[in-house]
């Protein structure tokens, strides 16, 4: 019905995406680390889009009233943002694009069957609920540091269980269709044509767990990542700053000064202790007055190595008669 391209599949431990305007023009592809897409899905602020989602409904039911480049231009524009922020939104404006040409090519129509605003107006509390119940499903199943001991298909039917009491926890995995094609001269893989973003979701997720792809938290940012092969990884690559430094390269950094500075803490810290510890043996200090300043100081010591004194301010203190 509309014409225009957008499918995915995975290879080579990625993600790609190939899209075009029309099944005529120029197909572009853009590709991820495996699982990033539904990562960043996951991890999505789509509360604060619901304004936007507002405006194009709103649009909408003026275009149902009297079709109209403004009403048109201000879904597209919306869309057109979305789909700079997710991959996902990407599919969501090219369906939508073929939709207006839809309508303008065929005005006898309905416009409320071709652009069906509810549609739109329910993705963001769709979304938040997806995102509830995949957040639950990698800490209740795939989260390699959750202290169980149990196979993987094990915790996917206790996750899935407890939509049995608790309505809404789980996930509730959906057909989709998929084909087995060629995407490049020499290589072949299976590929979804989504009829909805939501089929995104979908695809994403069931491979996630058919490959029972371990998962751990981030040390610097929080949020999960997908553990590549070696399980030693702490830091997740999803960028952090305007310069595009990923948490594994700021982490990184941020470990090696916290232990050089933890180094340095320590090396002060022994230093002076030898010190005064001499200072018995030619009778500068008592032993009882030494053993009360170790106390203090071990004390001092672990309020800096905890963040609550700055390293100048121990030193200075350590100078102290």
């Amino acid at each position: 019905m509309f014409d225009y391209v957008f499918y995915t599949y995975f290879a080579e431990g990625r993600e790609h995406f190939v899209y075009a305007e029309t099944g005529r023009s120029r197909k572009k592809e853009k590709d991820f680390p495996f699982l990033e897409s539904l990562l960043r899905f996951v991890y999505l602020d789509i509360k604060s889009m619901e304004d936007e989602f507002k405006r194009m409904d709103k649009a909408l039911l003026d275009f149902y009233q009297e079709p109209s480049f403004d009403s048109q231009s201000a879904v597209m524009s919306t869309l057109a943002e979305l789909a700079s922020q997710h991959i996902y939104f990407e599919f969501l404006r090219l369906d939508w694009q073929a939709r207006f040409h839809y309508a303008e090519q065929h005005p006898d129509e309905s416009a409320a069957d071709i652009l069906p605003h509810k549609q739109l107006a329910h993705i963001p509390s769709t979304v938040d609920m997806l995102q509830k119940q995949i957040m639950r499903l990698f800490q209740d199943v795939l989260d390699i540091d959750d202290g169980k001991k149990k196979p993987t298909q094990e915790k996917l039917q206790a996750y899935l269980d407890k939509e049995k009491s608790h309505p809404l926890y789980a996930y509730k995995f959906q057909p989709i269709s998929t084909v087995y094609e060629r995407i490049s001269r020499d290589a072949f893989a299976e590929t979804l044509h989504p009829a909805s973003i939501y089929d995104l979701v979908e695809f994403s997720l069931r491979e996630c767990v058919k490959r029972e792809q371990r998962m751990r938290i981030c040390s610097y940012c929080g949020k999960y990542f997908a553990i590549p092969r070696r399980n030693t990884a702490e830091f997740c690559n999803l960028t952090v700053d305007e310069n595009g430094h990923t948490c594994r390269e700021v982490g990184a950094v941020k470990r090696w000064a916290e232990k050089k500075n933890s180094d340095e803490l320590f090396k002060e810290y022994r230093r002076e202790y030898k010190k005064r510890f001499n200072w018995i043996k030619v009778g500068k200090i008592s032993p009882g007055a030494f053993y009360a300043w170790s106390a203090t100081a071990k004390g001092k010591r672990d309020e800096c190595a905890a963040g609550k004194m700055t390293f100048d301010e121990f030193k200075e203190w350590l100078a102290e008669p």
